[in-house]
């Protein structure tokens, strides 16, 4: 069995919007909303933004 957030670590890593939807369509059914719900807790955490921040300032 996966786990809601190793679905979610797979979706994140994701390149594309569409890429994260379509994976999102791929998890269990009942799990999909815990599933998605993860995925927005980490895609707008502070630290993320802090490393993309950086990552910007040493481009």
């Amino acid at each position: 069995m996966t786990w809601p957030r190793e679905y979610a670590r797979q979706i994140i890593a994701m390149r594309t919007r569409e890429e994260r939807n379509a994976a999102l369509l791929e998890v269990p059914e009942h799990l999909r909303e815990l599933t998605k719900r993860h995925c927005l807790n980490a895609w707008n955490h502070p630290a993320r933004k802090q490393r993309k921040e950086a990552q910007q300032s040493h481009e």
